[in-house]
């Protein structure tokens, strides 16, 4: 893996880390900036375990490479987490229960869902962009979705009386 964009990226992904130890998580995997290497935007990757929805990690996008596990007690809650973050561009969802895969996917408020897969899929057909009423994106991109959120439609009624 190549190094963050730039110093914030890296001191942002150094404040939920701490952020996260400080009140009660583990660190699994990684959890500091990798040495030896050309700049000290290097970031192991990092694997944060008894995560909360309190923590920064779980309420802001470290845009690197940290995986919060947040333990849910069944389905419901797991929505419930989900739900309640302010962020909703794409989910990953892994079971093997089709009727959990649907289920998820039309419950959870996100712009799309990936099932037993990682949320870097991509394919231009497909619309890709945030839900609405989330902080994350804005419109559409790709496939129909794109031309929709092109054109600015407008109805014009003229009387020629």
């Amino acid at each position: 893996m190549g190094p963050l964009c730039n110093e914030m990226t890296a001191a942002k992904m150094d404040a939920h880390v701490a952020d996260a130890v400080q009140q009660g998580a583990s660190v699994v995997a990684g959890g500091h900036r990798r040495g030896g290497q050309p700049t000290d935007l290097y970031y192991e990757f990092t694997v944060l375990d008894g995560v909360t929805e309190q923590m920064l990690v779980s309420r802001e996008e470290s845009f690197g490479p940290i995986v919060p596990v947040i333990t849910a007690n069944g389905d419901d809650e797991a929505l419930r987490i989900a739900n309640s973050d302010s962020l909703g561009l794409q989910a990953a969802v892994f079971t093997q229960s089709l009727q959990r895969a649907f289920r998820f996917s039309q419950e959870m408020r996100v712009g799309s869902v990936v099932v037993n897969d990682s949320t870097d899929y991509f394919e231009n057909a497909q619309p890709f962009g945030g839900a609405g009423g989330t902080r994350t994106g804005w419109g559409r991109v790709g496939g129909m979705a794109q031309m929709r959120d092109m054109p600015d439609v407008r109805t014009t009624v003229i009387s020629l009386n």
